[in-house]
């Protein structure tokens, strides 16, 4: 008498291109995020560039400070975004363990429950935290113009 034999190979992932286009708009979506912040930042910080650039700051350090306002913008938006996706996924995870668990004392299995793995895509989280937060910090310093406006005595 034979009895039948399979074994699963688990979850194999499917680079597809819906997966590159989902993460080149997700990255454009953070970068654009973060560009609006750091030009709203420096609105609000017009008066303190000016007054840099009054007691002699190289024109350069307006396009340093608008690249690290925009990394650091960047950085914390993929920072939550992935906390915001990574820990419902991780609590469903842990519900769908605990059913088993359930289902299989219910059923007299046995104390042992199966194996419901939690596998997080550590290369990709490690990529995004830093490739898009240096992206966003270069391309901010990139169009940042180096030098303000023409400052305009205020009508007294």
């Amino acid at each position: 008498m034979e009895a039948p034999v399979a074994v699963e190979s688990g979850f194999e992932p499917e680079d597809t291109t819906a997966m590159l286009a989902l993460t080149v708009f997700a990255a454009l979506v953070t970068i654009g995020a973060a560009g609006i912040a750091t030009g709203l930042a420096q609105t609000d910080a017009e008066a303190d560039l000016k007054t840099l650039s009054a007691v002699g700051a190289p024109p350069r350090v307006r396009r340093t400070l608008s690249g690290f306002q925009c990394g650091v913008v960047a950085l914390m938006g993929v920072v939550l975004g992935t906390a915001s996706g990574v820990l419902p996924a991780v609590a469903l995870r842990l519900a769908q363990r605990r059913e088993i668990a359930e289902m299989a004392q219910a059923s007299g299995i046995g104390e042992e429950v199966p194996s419901v793995p939690i596998v997080l895509p550590w290369d990709t989280f490690g990529a995004l935290l830093v490739l898009v937060p240096l992206g966003a910090a270069l391309l901010a310093a990139a169009v940042t113009r180096s030098a303000s406006g023409i400052a305009r005595r205020a009508a007294g």
